[in-house]
Formats: C-alpha cells, structure tokens, sequence
C-alpha cells in the first residue's frame, strides 16, 4: 500500500474522516471563513460587508474577524459575545496569566507571537495530549490544524480578545520583535505606491490610504469605499 505524505498522515490523526485522496490544500479549505458565515447567518453583517472583508483579507492578510473590526462593521466585543453565547466557545480572560514554560517549550514564542494565540494548559487523557489554547477566532480550523500539527497535540480552542493575548504575550515573552517570513502585504501595497508606511500616524489614517490604494488598483470601486467609509 502506498504510504501517505506525513502531513496527510498527521492530518488522518486529528481527522479520521479526511479522504486519501484530497489534496491537503482542499481540505484546508472546508472551514475557510467560517466566523464571516456565522455573522452572516445570525444577522450581525450583511453580504457586502462579508465580502469587503474578505476582499481585505485577501489582499492584506489577516483574519475574517480583525477585518469586519478594522472596517467598522462590527465591534469586537459584540463577536465575542456571538461566539460565546451562540457558538457556545468558553471565553477565558488573560489577566495576570502566567504561561508555564513547558507550554513555550511545545509551542515556542515566536510562533505564539505570529499565530496570535496563548497556550493555556496541558492535559493528558490516556496517551493523548489536549492543548488548550486561547485565540480570537476558535472557529479558524486552518489554525487550529497548524497548532495541532507544530505541538503533536490535540488542541481545545478557547475564546479570547485580541487585546488580551497581545497583552498577554507582551507580558510572558521575550521582547525581541518578531520576524515575519514575508513582509506584510498591507505594507508591500503601500511601499508599492510610494507610502512611507512609518509616517502614517494611526490605524484610521492607514485604512484609509489603504481603501485609496485598494481603488486606485482597481479592486474596489467608488462606492464600495464609500458605503465602507460611511456605512
């Protein structure tokens, strides 16, 4: 019988029902954007906003969720409260977390820094080890396979603010900043442009020089950056 590639195989571990003859990519795609079509289906979004989003993270990176915020489409507090009353995700605060450092052993900082998530507590069950980690978004599957695959453990995603897992791994981890492995598309567009990224004073003002450059190119029309801009 011919043996599958090792990321097929460990995928099988944490997924039994994934067929041999899937492509990894495809199958890392079943769950794609799965908190934009929860907003979507509970009435909290609309399908414009849905697909600007998506338009943004597409073209810049990131999360469903940090875009609909960074947009103005829906309060972050408001998501959270969605995902822990609707989708019934355990909210758990950071406040003075300690993050043992058998946890940064199995899952080392600078991935916990790039990921954006927290490890919270180790568990054993049997010969089977369950990681519970602290994210923004525990509906990203993708995020959840990448940590499952980087610890060897089952991981139990737990619900978290943004502002609270920055704080927390500011406060747990070394400071030295962390080193992406390609420069962040939203600074590519606008040094593309000719922006000085650094001189652009806050997250307003690089929104929306972004949603210009995003015109300029021909990605988004006139209206879209108004029905953005003012709602």
């Amino acid at each position: 019988m011919e043996r599958l590639p090792v990321s097929i195989r460990k995928l099988h571990r944490f997924h039994p029902e994934f067929p041999d003859k899937y492509e990894l990519g495809e199958f890392m795609q079943l769950n794609a954007n799965r908190l934009g079509e929860m907003l979507l289906e509970a009435g909290l979004i609309d399908q414009f906003q849905l697909d600007s989003a998506l338009s943004m993270q597409r073209n810049l990176g990131g999360r469903i969720g940090s875009a609909l915020v960074k947009l103005g489409y829906l309060p972050e507090d408001t998501m959270m409260e969605f995902l822990e009353s609707q989708a019934k995700f355990s909210r758990i605060s950071l406040e003075d977390l300690e993050i043992p450092q058998e946890l940064i052993a199995i899952l080392p900082a600078d991935k916990l820094k790039y990921l954006l998530v927290v490890p919270i507590e180790l568990r054993h069950s049997g010969s089977e080890k369950i990681l519970r980690v602290a994210m923004t978004d525990p509906t990203n599957q993708n995020l959840i396979n990448e940590l499952q695959f980087a610890s060897g453990c089952r991981v139990l995603p737990v619900l978290a603010s943004e502002d609270e897992i920055r704080q927390a791994l500011k406060n747990n981890l070394p400071a030295e900043p962390l080193q992406s492995p390609e420069p962040p598309a939203e600074n590519f567009i606008l040094e593309q442009q000719g922006v000085d990224f650094s001189d652009l004073p806050g997250d307003d003002v690089r929104v929306d020089r972004l949603l210009e450059v995003l015109q300029e190119k021909g990605i988004l029309s006139a209206i879209d950056v108004e029905r953005i801009k003012f709602g």
